[in-house]
């Protein structure tokens, strides 16, 4: 065989090999850098960050600053978060999760309202239980004369029934004094409350109210023991009247 042919041949099958060689080499290079990256990327999962009490605007900038999607799933009354902030996210913060994953979040619409109850034509004492059983608070009470309403039940409160109310708001009331009297005499006010006596008798005329306490741990303080006018005076002929109010021990009045 001509040895030039040879040489040709084996010339042929160096390239060939040599070729083949790189064309090796730029496989791994290609997998190794390219398509494996991109393959383990497929699989890889991303630390979810903490949104919970931040509010919701800022919570959906972080959230898909990082590639996750943003879903607002429920909203609810939270008395312990304003209105418009995340109080729930799923999946939980700190969890494990691949990238594009939508995370849902339950927002706050603040404290539920109170409906603020019916007071009306109840006593006192018990429309201030159902003030404190509804989370509200008793404020200042008033009195006035009603034609409609037998005395010392409620003819008015500051808010209507049914309207929505804040925890803890303070209700004043008005509390009836009963029909105003046909003929103006001086009323019988003892064993009423300070406040409602002085009223009564303000609102029959009689300005000069002077106040005397005397201790009693047997009656509720500020209650009326006594007045220095005999009930069923003339209102015109009573110039001022001296009322006897009950008051705690000294230290009774420490303790409160």
């Amino acid at each position: 065989m001509d040895s030039e042919f040879l040489t040709k041949i084996f010339r042929f099958k160096i390239t060939k090999f040599i070729l083949a060689f790189f064309a090796f080499v730029f496989i791994v290079l290609l997998f190794d850098n390219l398509i494996m990256p991109w393959y383990v990327r497929l699989g890889e999962e991303f630390e979810l960050p903490d949104v919970v009490t931040m509010k919701i605007d800022e919570a959906k900038k972080i959230l898909q600053e990082k590639g996750f999607g943003v879903v607002i799933a429920d909203s609810v009354y939270d008395e312990h978060f304003e209105p418009g902030t995340v109080v729930e996210q799923n999946p939980a913060a700190y969890s494990k999760v691949k990238k594009g994953r939508h995370v849902y979040l339950t927002i706050s619409i603040g404290e539920k309202p109170i409906t603020m109850p019916n007071l009306f034509f109840k006593s006192p004492r018990e429309a201030e239980l159902i003030l404190k059983a509804n989370g509200l608070e008793l404020g200042a009470m008033y009195y006035e004369y009603s034609d409609l309403a037998l005395e010392n039940v409620v003819i008015g409160q500051s808010y209507p029934q049914g309207q929505p109310v804040k925890k803890g708001t303070k209700i004043d009331l008005t509390i009836s004094l009963g029909p105003y009297p046909q003929q103006k005499v001086m009323p019988d006010v003892a064993g009423k409350s300070l406040n409602m006596a002085k009223r009564q008798l303000q609102l029959l005329g009689i300005k000069d109210i002077q106040i005397e306490y005397e201790t009693r741990d047997d009656v509720l303080p500020e209650t009326v023991l006594s007045q220095s006018v005999k009930s069923g005076t003339p209102i015109e002929n009573v110039q001022s009247v001296k009322l006897v109010v009950s008051k705690l021990p000294m230290n009774e009045n420490r303790e409160e």
